[in-house]
């Protein structure tokens, strides 16, 4: 990480400029009001809007957390105790279901499920708030916030130009237009953007600027459109503490990973690394800390990294995103205690992902979440931080696992195949150890009897290691997995606060926003 007077150094090795951010700027002076008192209020309009999106977010990975904080408390077997939790968003008092399908495909994807969540329309696979043929921008919620007055906020566990955050600012027919969608980011007029960092590493070649020069181009653009920046817990914790209540700030978490999202919650409960990271429900309460004022704000918070371990087939990674994600609905939750008339949450996710299922072959009726509390890291800090020093380390490859990889299973999935340990529970038969052995053999190069085919079914495109270490791991919880990719399973929509009860039912995806429109009493395309 650079410092300021470096990054600013920095500034001068690009060629980027303030006309590019300019050119695409949307003419928010045409559309702005010059509103100055309260937004009137009545049982039916909300003068606070939560909107929260879990990416990859259905009800297998709500259940499936609160599956395993029950069973943390007790064996399910345990006759009258609790197989399930509820999250605090479970006990949100109306509860509907929605649709996720695309305009063009039944299992939909980030940015046409999120363009629905965020202007009421469908579009196609890829497209950023525009129309299926990406030639006419769609209206979003935030900027019809914006317009009647309200201020506006935008949070996401992943980089906040990532598709469900940009739908609701940014207008491309791609959502691999990073560049075009950051730029699209530092134009706006929202008030706080928070969460990861930005896709620069997706940028154009301009000079061969390294990441480190792109973010240093950021912070001095996003001072120049009027932003605050901040990239540390320090300055996180100073923003707004001595300026005025309208400071608009972009606040990036200190440690980030390779796609620049917010390292996982489970590696941050378990790696020293990341001792000042700043959780989803501390960019929330930011969030209402600078948007609170007298006309009300929009705050729209993405759980995007529950998607990332769906895919991955990382249930205790996804799980304990999902806890992250609950935490951050409890501080819009306790908000809403002091404001109830006026608060409206809406929570929802824009798709299933990877066809989680609470129930395998292997345990039939039987479960055992429980062992899901032997996994310490997620599959990718995993593959960088263990399984990637001990390749380096092998002078010759292993033909077969050795003793140092069996100890280093069994500290960080809780699975052993050697009689590491006394109790018998956590061994591995053999048949599970033959699935290892060949993993392993993949995941050191050593070939494969393996079809090209064959391997994509049992590795997907993650490490074959630490893919087969969860997938034994969540068999023997009694979960398991049909996909590496989204689903079309239908997902929960869960409301409280004023005109919640037109959330009840199942209805398409589009509505959800449409119904928040009405709400707030905005219009959105027809």
């Amino acid at each position: 990480m650079i410092n300021k007077p470096q990054r600013l150094a920095a500034i001068g090795l690009l060629s980027l400029t303030c006309a590019a951010t300019a050119a695409i700027a949307q003419p928010w002076a045409d559309i702005y009001l010059n509103l100055n008192d309260s937004r009137p209020s009545n049982a039916n309009t909300a003068k606070y809007i939560f909107y929260f999106i879990g990416d990859g977010m259905a009800s297998p990975q709500i259940h499936a957390t609160e599956a395993y904080l029950a069973a943390l408390e007790a064996d399910d077997a345990e006759a009258g105790s609790a197989k399930a939790r509820q999250l605090f968003m479970s006990q949100l008092p109306v509860q509907g279901m929605q649709m996720s399908y695309a305009n063009n495909r039944l299992i939909t994807g980030s940015a046409a499920a999120g363009t629905a969540l965020a202007c009421g329309k469908k579009t196609n696979i890829g497209v950023i708030a525009m129309d299926p043929e990406a030639t006419a921008h769609y209206t979003t919620l935030a900027e019809q916030a914006k317009a009647q007055g309200m201020k506006v906020g935008i949070v996401s566990s992943v980089s906040i130009d990532h598709a469900t955050p940009a739908v609701f600012y940014a207008h491309q027919p791609s959502r691999n237009n990073y560049e075009e969608i950051g730029a699209s980011l530092l134009a706006s007029p929202f008030d706080y953007f928070g969460g990861g960092g930005f896709r620069v590493n997706k940028w154009s070649d301009a000079q061969g600027a390294t990441d480190a020069e792109r973010y240093a181009w950021l912070e001095n653009e996003a001072n120049a459109n009027g932003f605050v920046f901040a990239d540390t817990r320090a300055e996180f914790d100073r923003i707004g503490a001595d300026s005025s209540s309208n400071v608009r700030a972009i606040a990036i978490n200190p440690y980030r990973d390779g796609s620049n999202a917010i390292p996982y919650a489970l590696n941050r409960m378990n790696s020293d690394a990341y001792a000042d990271s700043i959780t989803l429900a501390e960019f929330t309460a930011k969030g209402i800390e600078l948007l609170d004022n007298r006309r009300g704000f929009f705050l729209m918070v993405e759980g995007g990294k529950i998607d990332w371990a769906a895919h991955a087939n990382d249930a205790r990674a996804a799980i304990e995103d999902t806890i992250a994600f609950d935490n951050a609905i409890k501080v819009a939750l306790d908000f809403a205690e002091e404001h109830p008339r006026e608060t409206l949450i809406v929570v929802t996710g824009d798709h299933e992902c990877g066809g989680m299922t609470l129930g395998f072959a292997g345990t039939a009726y039987d479960t055992y979440f429980e062992v899901l509390g032997g996994q310490k890291l997620a599959y990718d800090d995993f593959d960088r931080t263990v399984f990637g020093p001990y390749q380096e380390s092998r002078e010759t490859t292993p033909v077969d696992i050795d003793a140092e990889m069996w100890a280093i299973i069994e500290e960080y999935f809780g699975l052993d195949g050697i009689g590491l340990t006394a109790t018998t529970d956590d061994d591995l038969t053999d048949y599970e150890r033959s699935l290892l052995e060949a993993a392993f053999d993949k995941a050191m190069g050593n070939g494969s009897v393996n079809t090209a085919e064959e391997d994509s079914l049992l590795y997907g495109y993650y490490s074959p290691l630490s893919v087969t270490l969860t997938h034994l791991l969540n068999r023997r919880a009694g979960l398991a997995w049909t996909s590496y990719s989204h689903t079309a399973v239908p997902v929960p929509v869960m409301a409280q606060g004023p005109g919640a009860t037109i959330f009840d039912g199942y209805y398409d995806n589009t509505e959800v926003a449409r119904k928040i429109a009405s709400i707030m009493r905005v219009e959105l395309d027809d």
